[in-house]
Parts: structure tokens; sequence; C-alpha cells
């Protein structure tokens, strides 16, 4: 598996970052620090639960986070979580503030950067001033009604999701169906991205001229691929395409609604093979045929963008997965 180095640390353009907002901010460890967290299934529990157990370093990081909010009394965490190699939280701007968010979050690190070379003055890490954290954040804006609550499930999830990926890897493969739109699919690839709070429906008109929101939905699209989102579509025609071109070249993860099956042992067909051994891909096929049909009939491919449709409307852990 080769690594991918992703770009979502852009700011959205045309946003104000002074403005009363709710966002979910991502910072990722600095590879040479100690984790932030560990996480166990509990033992007590049938299913898998996960046991958090906060480390030195992320219990600097929480203190940090009160301290902002101290310090910016516009700022309100509502949901925070250290996970072992980076950290979420969905953060409340208030009202209006002087200072730009991306200021208010390099003050956060510094301080965390910071009490941890007072903690732990002979380490190199403090010697050589290394910084917690990786340069830049994510930050995925609450643009859309259901965003505030789908950010806060996320977070809330995200160490179960951590612990499944550790302990279920048939997960990521034939073994899962879900049922959309009173149809049963079978997956292939990660189906963790159906859990990404920003999933977008790619649709274009081949008469782009009868799409009077077009200008709406590209400027939709283009910001989930900033913050790291997931686009959803059959992608049939040549202007979805180029969309979902646009994504993976960005790193983005995409899901793409199929008609036909994937046998045991078959793969995804050329670059969509690597995107499935990054984790970026999930196919989500109705399996109505063996193979891939010749010809896209209309009735079939409505069908499939309905099912698209449904997919990117899921909240973080709404699926309803079965084995098959």
């Amino acid at each position: 598996m080769r690594p991918f180095l992703h770009s979502f640390n852009r700011r959205c353009n045309g946003h104000d970052y002074r403005s009363r907002c709710i966002y979910m901010i991502t910072i990722l460890k600095s590879p040479s620090y100690p984790v932030f967290s560990y996480i166990a299934a509990d033992p007590a529990s049938q299913k898998i639960s996960p046991l958090v157990t906060i480390s030195p370093v992320g219990e600097i990081i929480y203190a940090a986070m009160n301290e902002l909010c101290v310090s910016y009394p516009e700022l309100k965490i509502l949901r925070r979580i250290a996970m072992p190699d980076h950290i979420h939280f969905e953060l409340f701007v208030t009202q209006s503030t002087a200072l730009l968010l991306g200021s208010m979050i390099a003050a956060f690190k510094s301080i965390c950067s910071k009490e941890f070379w007072v903690r732990n003055p002979e380490s190199e890490l403090a010697k050589n001033k290394v910084p917690m954290f990786e340069a830049g954040f994510n930050d995925k804006i609450a643009f859309r009604a259901g965003s505030k609550d789908a950010f806060y499930n996320y977070i809330a999830d995200n160490p179960r999701r951590y612990l499944v990926k550790k302990l279920c890897a048939d997960y990521f493969y034939h073994k899962l169906m879900i049922e959309i739109e009173g149809t049963k699919c079978g997956l292939y690839g990660n189906l963790f991205l159906l859990d990404n709070p920003v999933k977008s429906f790619v649709k274009i008109s081949r008469d782009k001229s009868k799409m009077m929101d077009l200008d709406d939905r590209m400027k939709e699209w283009d910001e989930t691929i900033r913050c790291g989102g997931v686009l959803v579509s059959p992608f049939i025609n040549p202007a979805e395409k180029e969309i979902r071109a646009k994504a993976i070249e960005n790193g983005n993860g995409i899901i793409i609604v199929l008609d036909y099956r994937f046998s045991e042992r078959a793969k995804p067909y050329k670059s969509l093979f690597d995107l499935c051994a990054e984790g970026r891909l999930l196919i989500i096929s109705t399996e109505e045929f063996s193979t891939p049909p010749k010809a896209m009939h209309y009735s079939q491919a409505q069908k499939l963008n309905g099912i698209a449709s449904a997919i990117a409307k899921l909240e973080p852990s709404a699926a309803r997965l079965s084995r098959r």
C-alpha cells in the first residue's frame, strides 16, 4: 500500500473565517511525538465497544482546549476526541471574532507544544523545539442543515470506527451488504467512507442548460473536495467523471454506485484498484448484472442516481449493514 499525501489544509475561498460558524477541526500529530490516546476493546462488552485512555500528551491537549476557550470566549467546543495520531473537535464560533480562525488554532497548537516542552525539558523534542502537530489543519464547515449533528456524531463514533478497522479487516471486502431505497446492495472497499460527515451527490445532466443550479452545485462539490469530503455518484457521463477525477487528484475518497456484482476474488479495475488499496474507494452495487452491461438505459441510470442521492444523505453511523 503506497502512502497518499492529501491536500485538505486549504481554506474555503470566499468564507469569512471571522464569522459566527460551526466547524469540525482535524489536526494531525507530529510523527515523532507519543500517541495522544490508547484505544482498546472493552472486554465486558459483547459488541465492539472502545475504551479510550487519554495519554499525558492528550491531557495537555485537552487542557489547552479549555485554555483556548478562556482566552477566546467566543469559542465553544461542542465535542472533542484525542485519537492516537490526530484530534477532532467541533468548534462553535458563537459571534464574530477579531482574529481569523487560523490564528486562534495556531495559538492553540503553540500552547500544546510549549507545555510539552516545559513538562519534558530533557526530551529531544523539547531541546529541538519540535512542534506537537503537523503543519496546518483541516476544517469542515457546517454549511448545510444537519451538519452540526453530523460532526458531533462523527467525532463521538471515531474510537469505535478505529477499533472496527483494527479488529475486523473483512469489513473492507465482500462480506457486507446495505439496503438503500429498498434495494439490497453489495459493498466493496472502505465502508467507513459512508461515515464521512460531508458527502455530496454528483449528477450533471448531459443538457447542462436544464440545470439552473449548476453553478451552486459546482461550488458545493468544490467545497466537498476542499474539506476532505466524499463524492457519491454512478459517475456516468464525462462531466461527472471530470468532477470525480478532480476529487481523486486532490486525495478525496469516492463512493461509486454500480449495477454489476464483484466476485469474491474480483478487484476494481485500472486506477480504481489503487484507490481501493489506499482506502479511498467504496463501490456500492445493486448486483443486478454479473458483468458490466454494454449500455446504460435511462431508467437504470435514474435508479443508480437515486441510490447515490440517498447515500449522500446518510448521517455518520446511520448505515444499516448486514452480512451476506
